[in-house]
């Protein structure tokens, strides 16, 4: 075999496991083509669609805090925002969609990262997925938000938990919230706490606020001018709101979160892992 076989040989070896390692970062780019920038306001993300099965697996996998939002994100993005099953695939995120996998995994983190508790004490707690139902109180809107009741509640009678630590935002009367209090959480998570009949005490913006702090009391304020009660059953209405790099404020759908933390109530803590009974 002369030299000039041997290097033409050499060449188109070369040219093959080029084309091969070209070839392979082309379907690698591909997989990761679907997240742009505005991920975290689409409708998609708003949903935070998961499911019990969901829930489960990640429970068995065991991810710290701190990795969680990079799984969940790598996850979502993967599952079409409506996953079945955790997909890993943040080494490729982070390789060539560095930005917007970095901004989809914060917006995560505002919403799941800092959360501690359920916000009511009680067993028998109901509520349903009424993420964008038809609203009319004010104008026809959509109810942005979950609502979670207490059978034969009265007002006053059970207290309001923080999900998270945080610092208070707002206070006061909403017309169509009533009582609100407002807590952003140390991530960014606004966590906006509606309808209740009292506070726990006389809250001041910047008040610091512990996770499972008593806040208020479940009530039926607002739909009117400051004072209002008794136009609809107590309940408690939860909203989260993040901001985005191009919204000020987006909220996202409670509900999932809810049936998250709702094992808290069995002595798990969420500080050091993600993890239920």
């Amino acid at each position: 075999m002369t030299k000039k076989m041997i290097c033409c040989m050499l060449l188109l070896f070369l040219f093959l496991y080029s084309s091969q390692v070209l070839l392979g970062c082309l379907r690698e780019r591909s997989q990761v083509s679907g997240l742009t920038m505005d991920a975290s306001g689409s409708e998609a993300f708003r949903r935070q669609q998961m499911s019990e099965v969901l829930l489960g697996q990640f429970c068995e996998r065991k991810p710290s805090v701190e990795e969680f939002p990079s799984l969940l994100a790598s996850t979502m993005v993967e599952g079409n925002f409506s996953p079945e099953a955790i997909s890993d695939k943040r080494v490729l995120y982070e390789k060539y969609k560095p930005e917007e996998f970095s901004a989809l995994t914060r917006s995560y983190a505002a919403v799941w990262q800092d959360l501690r508790d359920f916000p009511l004490p009680k067993e028998s707690v109901s509520y349903t997925d009424t993420w964008m139902a038809k609203r009319e109180y004010g104008g026809e809107r959509r109810h942005e938000g979950c609502d979670l009741f207490i059978e034969d509640a009265r007002p006053g009678e059970y207290p309001v938990f923080s999900m998270t630590d945080g610092v208070v935002e707002k206070i006061g009367w909403l017309p169509l919230g009533g009582y609100r209090l407002g807590i952003r959480s140390p991530h960014g998570g606004y966590y906006y706490y509606a309808h209740l009949s009292s506070y726990w005490r006389d809250y001041q913006p910047g008040d610091e606020i512990t996770a499972g702090d008593a806040i208020g009391f479940m009530g039926n304020s607002g739909y009117g001018e400051e004072g209002t009660v008794g136009k609809f059953p107590v309940h408690l209405h939860l909203g989260i709101y993040i901001q985005t790099a191009d919204q000020e404020e987006v909220s996202v759908n409670p509900y999932w979160i809810l049936r998250f933390t709702e094992k808290t109530r069995r002595g798990v803590d969420l500080s050091t892992s993600i993890c239920y009974t």
